[in-house]
């Protein structure tokens, strides 16, 4: 996939899934905007390794839940790089496992404000110049939580739920003005961010998986890339599982 002269903006990019796509991102040309909220020294290390490949990157802090922070955050790429071509929505942080009874709202609203919330401050930062320019490229990061029910997903699988809709519905809207809005949702891939996994988990996962093994981070950034380019300019509110077959939609 070739991104030469693209500018990117990966949120929740310095480390896991999102570091993974900002360095593949860069490997196809891309000019990438590493976003952290609190640890800068991860992103740090990752923009660093993208220059030292070659590649194009730089560093910037935001809460993504904050309209402001956002907006201020857009801005500062713009004046950097240019205005951003393609948004990838990664920020999250996982929730409680707790059975039904035992929630609270406390334990849903982080969710919401990282993970729909922060989606919804970034595309309203960048759709506006996207329109302007008819061209735009929005990948958001879901889960195949969305088609594995089950307790321990309560907060997490209800916020990533209207991700999903979310993603339709700017799809729709966007797309008379060439802007492609699309999503991808991993399976279980471990990555430097560790995992609150059982092994009975890992097992389950193994015994349910046609392919037989865990997924690569570069293989979730594959598809990001494909999205992200070209390629896929005719493809929008699509959701693609990455998930070796775990779940079929």
């Amino acid at each position: 996939m070739r991104l030469a002269g693209k500018v990117a903006l990966i949120t929740g990019a310095n480390r896991g899934l999102g570091a993974a796509t900002a360095i593949k991102l860069a490997q196809c040309g891309a000019h990438v905007g590493v976003h952290y909220h609190s640890d800068r020294e991860r992103a740090d290390k990752v923009a660093a390794e993208i220059t030292a490949n070659g590649g194009s990157a730089f560093t910037i802090k935001a809460d993504v839940s904050d309209r402001r922070q956002v907006a201020d955050m857009v801005k500062a790429c713009a004046e950097r790089a240019g205005p951003i071509d393609i948004l990838v929505n990664g920020a999250r942080q996982l929730g409680a496992k707790k059975p039904f009874l035992e929630l609270d709202w406390s334990d849903y609203q982080p969710q919401l404000d990282i993970i729909l919330k922060g989606a919804f401050n970034c595309c309203q930062a960048v759709v506006g110049p996207m329109i302007e320019r008819k061209s735009g490229r929005i990948i958001n990061m879901l889960t195949t939580v969305l088609g594995e029910p089950d307790w321990r997903w309560h907060t997490y699988g209800a916020a990533k739920g209207a991700l999903l809709l979310f993603t339709r519905n700017l799809a729709a809207e966007m797309g008379p003005h060439n802007i492609t809005v699309n999503a991808v949702s991993p399976g279980f891939v471990p990555t430097d961010r560790g995992t609150p996994h059982s092994d009975s988990y890992r097992e389950d996962f193994l015994a349910l998986t046609p392919m037989a093994r865990f997924g690569a981070p570069e293989e979730i950034a594959d598809a990001v890339a494909f999205l992200a380019s070209d390629d896929a300019r005719f493809i929008t509110g699509a959701n693609i599982p990455v998930c070796g077959g775990k779940v079929m939609w």
